[in-house]
């Protein structure tokens, strides 16, 4: 006959208690919460995205992980997932890639602000932040192409005249930069491209808001508009030659401002968006063109396979006559050669009626 010890109930009570108090730490604490977050990025997204980077801006709360999809397409493959209110695109492009029309990659690095100049991120790495969009490019060292990060932030508005960004939403800007910088560097390395990454991002400016049209020192800079009484005022960013999407707004105050014309300077995958394979679209695939106050030119960048693209435009309700057609062409020209300038590039082609 067994005998059952007097002891072991409490034995195994004392067990199950402490299975108990286990699980209930693991459910509770902070460390628990932390390693159940490490365990749902593992699988989410390919597992490129990082702990650290996002782990601020989601409270470690795996719930803030969704919508994980990936495609592969002419454009080249990509995942696009959300984190938190951030909706993020990791890409592989190949140099040779175009826009097809259909809704690939190319469309995610066009979901920025209109009016808003990028700012460069800074730290060595090519990418900027307009604070709703931020991206990062890592062209590859040893194969063709490139990866490249956008994050869409859904949690914050546009910037206006009445409310403009302040230094929280800088600071909130810094933070996604961070998680878009350290997402790319895990994409290359999961799919083998060598590429430079860059150091520490250091904190970013707030954005500037109108400036004169003679006193411009970013990407406005050195643009002839002095002798004349159009443009009354340009919005422009720091100019570094790092960041892989550059612009300048030329506008005019009028019931709180009305841009008139706004420059481009696109580089690697975001002068690839530009070029449409559509059989009708002869836009940017040849070395320069335009008219009437709408122009583009190309140019060879270092370390990139697709040409630079530059390009000027007015805005839709924007009337161009012959004096503004000038004024545009004049402050094109100067606007391409400064970026060709800062960023190294050469073989620069104009329009022939610029040039």
């Amino acid at each position: 006959m067994r005998v059952i010890r007097r002891w072991a109930p409490y034995v195994a009570l004392s067990l199950i208690l402490a299975v108990a108090a286990g699980y209930g730490w693991y459910r509770m604490s902070d460390t628990g919460k932390g390693w159940r977050y490490e365990d749902s990025l593992k699988s989410f997204c390919e597992g490129l995205i990082p702990y650290e980077e996002s782990a601020g801006l989601t409270g470690k709360n795996g719930s803030a992980l969704s919508r994980d999809y990936r495609a592969s397409g002419s454009e080249g493959d990509y995942d696009s997932c959300t984190v938190a209110s951030l909706d993020i695109t990791i890409g592989r492009i190949p140099d040779s890639a175009r826009d097809t029309g259909s809704p690939e990659v190319f469309d995610r690095l066009d979901e920025m602000s209109a009016d808003l100049p990028p700012i460069p991120l800074g730290g060595g790495w090519r990418g900027y932040t307009d604070v709703v969009t931020t991206a990062t490019v890592l062209t590859c060292d040893n194969k063709d192409g490139a990866v490249v990060v956008t994050a869409g932030d859904d949690s914050v508005d546009d910037n206006s005249v009445d409310d403009p960004y302040d230094a929280d939403d800088m600071e909130r800007a810094h933070g996604v930069a961070e998680l878009v910088a350290a997402t790319a560097v895990r994409a290359a390395e999961n799919w083998g491209c060598e590429a430079k990454a860059g150091g520490r991002i250091p904190r970013l400016p707030v954005p500037a808001g109108w400036g004169s049209p003679v006193d411009a020192a970013g990407t406005c800079a050195g643009l002839p508009l002095r002798d004349q009484d159009w443009v009354e005022y340009v919005m422009d960013a720091p100019a570094s030659g790092t960041a892989p999407l550059e612009r300048c707004v030329l506008g005019e105050i009028n019931e709180g401002g009305q841009p008139l014309l706004r420059l481009e300077a696109a580089f690697g995958p975001y002068a690839q968006r530009l070029r449409s394979d559509a059989p009708d679209s002869d836009t940017f695939k040849n070395g320069a063109g335009g008219s009437e106050g709408s122009y583009w030119a190309t140019a060879r960048c270092p370390g990139d396979g697709p040409r630079a693209v530059f390009q000027i435009y007015p805005s839709s309700d924007v009337h161009i006559d012959t004096k503004a057609d000038e004024i545009a062409g004049k402050a094109f020209v100067a606007f391409a050669e400064g970026r060709v300038r800062q960023h190294g590039c050469t073989d620069l082609t104009l329009p022939s009626s610029l040039s």
